[in-house]
């Protein structure tokens, strides 16, 4: 599980599906350990009480809003159905199959009829799994029972088959289809996982919501906070603070602050990411070197390049453990200094709950449009509101209101008591001001807090 995070942190694929994953979510493993950051799963389980083979599952990334249609699974066969909008216009069908070798023709017959009854509706369809049928020739398509019944099925849907290298030992068991409107680029069979090969490719499709959201941090790294005590020590806060009233010296010292801040603590841009905590550069390196070392091996068929790519493969799988296992012995060492760190690494691992898809407004329109959606919600509710009677309001005592708190007395050793205490890893105020910087710099406002304290 921990090498697929990496591959996907590396990639940042949209869409992951996987076959034969040996799962059981219901009972045996929890949704959380194999939950991934940023993605929705979808899965299904063999329903046989073995724990051996079957279970298909499907991340997607939450900003295509998956929605489930159909989950099937037998001891042989299993479907997974979603669709996916990209906007009103637009709907993708998204099938992962599973079939066992062993299938009977009855059963092949169930498996292609529920196929059917799915693609009988016109939407563009991608369809991926294990299909276990090694005798097809993809370069005539044409092929004896059991593969025929597939031939057939793609003839009269006009699906076509992308996957043309074997994708386990010398057999192409893991197929790609789509209908003719889908299009198809870069499909690679890859290093593998298990004791498949991996397939990658990229659909042509318009993403509406595909812009990067950035935002700007302070590196504490890079602080220089004596800098900063200097500075913010050179003012005259009595001068600057003269014929001033509470609010408006507030505002000056806060300014001062912020000044001190932007010229002493340099900031970072930080994008958005689903990584897991313990991903790094080195493992995204180790990852591209072991796709290029497999690459090279898949050209050449040497034993020197199978020599050459088993030593990156290994060391990919060793550092991803040590990496993750250092740091989770971090987190749990500063779960008492560091709680938040703590909590939002058990937070990471947490499955993402199914996100709100679209509704149908009272038109019979479907609406994506998340106010839109949040509108149909609300008219919702406040229908099954209780009306009361507003005939009968009982009346409310009158509040005095004569007394004015006309004096708030704080002495400075109090203040500087209450920053003394402040917990660092809080996150920044609505004012902008870290608890970190006002720690570090409480010593400077000493002057600064005593003619505000003269003021009010």
């Amino acid at each position: 599980m921990s090498e697929l995070k990496a591959i996907t942190s590396t990639f940042s694929h949209d869409i992951i599906a996987v076959n034969e994953t040996w799962l059981n979510l219901n009972g045996r493993y929890l949704p959380a350990e194999v939950s991934i950051k940023g993605y929705v799963l979808h899965n299904v389980d063999k329903p046989s009480h073995s724990n051996r083979g079957g279970g298909s599952l499907i991340y997607v990334k939450e900003k295509l809003q998956p929605q489930i249609k159909t989950k099937r699974a037998t001891e042989k066969l299993e479907i997974l159905h979603l669709n996916i909008q990209l906007h009103p216009g637009q709907t993708i069908k998204i099938l992962l199959m599973y079939r066992n070798l062993t299938c009977t023709a009855i059963e092949d017959d169930e498996f292609y009829d529920c196929l059917n009854n799915i693609l009988s509706t016109p939407h563009e369809t991608l369809i991926m799994g294990d299909f276990n049928l090694p005798h097809i020739n993809w370069t005539t398509r044409q092929s004896q029972a059991p593969g025929s019944k597939l031939i057939d099925l793609m003839n009269t849907n006009s699906l076509q088959q992308h996957v043309n290298e074997p994708t386990r030992g010398n057999n192409i068991l893991d197929l790609v289809m789509t209908t003719t409107d889908l299009s198809i680029n870069g499909l690679e069979v890859t290093d593998k996982i298990g004791d498949h090969q991996m397939i990658d490719f990229s659909l042509e499709v318009q993403d509406p919501n595909s812009s990067t959201q950035h935002k700007q941090v302070f590196d504490y790294k890079r602080e220089n906070f004596e800098l900063m005590r200097e500075e913010l020590g050179n003012y005259n806060y009595e001068v600057l603070m003269n014929n001033k009233n509470a609010e408006e010296s507030y505002m000056i010292l806060k300014d001062k602050l912020a000044t001190a801040t932007d010229h002493h603590i340099p900031r970072k841009r930080i994008r958005a990411t689903n990584s897991p905590p313990w991903f790094s550069q080195e493992i995204k390196r180790l990852i591209n070197a072991r796709q290029h070392s497999y690459r090279r091996f898949k050209r050449y068929q040497t034993k020197p390049h199978r020599q050459e790519h088993i030593y990156p493969y290994k060391t990919f799988k060793r550092t991803i453990k040590s990496t993750k296992r250092n740091k989770e012995i971090t987190v749990a060492a500063q779960a008492k200094t560091n709680p938040k760190s703590f909590y939002k690494y058990v937070n990471d691992r947490r499955p993402k709950r199914d996100t709100i898809g679209p509704l149908i407004d009272s038109e019979g329109s479907t609406q994506t449009n998340n106010k839109i959606k949040a509108k149909i919600l609300n008219t919702y509710f406040t229908s099954v509101f209780t009306h009361e009677d507003l005939t009968e309001i009982p009346q409310s005592h009158v509040l005095n209101t004569q007394e004015i708190l006309s004096d708030s007395v704080f002495t400075v050793e109090e203040v500087e008591e209450q920053l003394s205490i402040l917990n660092p890893y809080k996150s920044t105020g609505p004012e902008g001001l870290g608890p970190r910087i006002l720690r570090e710099c409480q010593s400077n406002k000493r002057t600064s807090n005593k003619h505000l304290q003269s003021i009010s």
